[in-house]
Formats: structure tokens, sequence, C-alpha cells
């Protein structure tokens, strides 16, 4: 599969007054336990640090569909949307055409 295969998301979410570290934390902390993503990057508003753009790029197909499927997803799911003010603000489904650096695998 190629870069430009992978699928991903942009999600922009705003937590409750305050729980802005918290919402910050456990998406960071999901993103590692996951495993599906190669490449991440998550992005705090300088005008308002209780909002999170997430920018994420999965391996495969396959390991998006895994994921969100997984018990891993259900449990950080419920928790953080707990922590959130509302439903996410955004989230549009991606693939990627560039970025640096190139990892091993986007030559693929």
């Amino acid at each position: 599969m190629g870069f430009s295969d992978q699928p991903g998301y942009v999600i922009q979410m705003r937590a409750k007054k305050g729980m802005g570290d918290r919402l910050f934390q456990l998406a960071t902390e999901g993103m590692f336990k996951s495993d599906a993503s190669d490449r991440f990057i998550m992005l705090r508003e300088d005008a308002d640090p209780d909002v999170l753009w997430n920018i994420e790029i999965f391996r495969s197909v396959e390991d998006k569909d895994c994921y969100e499927n997984s018990p891993l997803a259900d449990e950080l799911r419920e928790e953080i949307l707990d922590l959130l003010d509302g439903p996410p603000l955004m989230r549009v489904e991606v693939h990627p055409y560039a970025a640096i650096p190139a990892l091993p695998a986007d030559t693929k």
C-alpha cells in the first residue's frame, strides 16, 4: 500500500472548560496504544487550549478497521466523549498527499 492509499482523519474536538489537558492526554495515549498509525500530530489551539486537532494517518485500511472495532476504541471513545463540550466539531476522512519526514513505508 502506498502512502497516498493510507486512510486518515482530521478531527477537531473541544473539551469542557478546563478539561483540555485530560483530553490531550487520553487522545495521545490512545494513539500510542492503538498501534494502528505510523504518523499522527496532535495540535492545540493557541487561542483556546481546550480545543484539540488531531491529524492521524493509519498504516492501512485493515489497521484502521481493526482499531475502530477494538475494545480500546470503545474504552477511549466513552472516556473522551465524557470530556467533550458537545460532539466533535469536525471529523473528516482524508488520505495523505505529502509529509515530511518520509517514512520507509511511504515508498511502497
